[in-house]
């Protein structure tokens, strides 16, 4: 009998303890799914003005780009050398 008492009163302790953490994976998953929302909206925000950006001075952002690509590829062909 205090076998099968002890082996229920641990049951019991499982349960329990799987019930919370149930409840905290849920509580983790609410808040990540929260998290994300705002990561989109932040991304969509950015990318709003970059391309209002790029409208208001076509120009220069081509020559920002065509800079970035020529140090890429100076950086990439000295660390090919080495």
């Amino acid at each position: 009998m205090a076998m099968t008492d002890d082996f229920r009163k641990e049951m019991d302790q499982l349960k329990k303890e799987f019930s919370d953490i149930g409840s905290l994976v849920s509580s983790v998953k609410e808040l990540a799914n929260k998290q994300g929302g705002r990561v989109v909206d932040m991304a969509e925000d950015t990318g709003e003005s970059v391309e209002k950006y790029i409208k208001e001075r076509p120009l220069t952002s081509a020559l920002v780009i065509f800079g970035s690509g020529v140090l890429a590829g100076v950086l990439l062909s000295n660390s090919t050398k080495r």
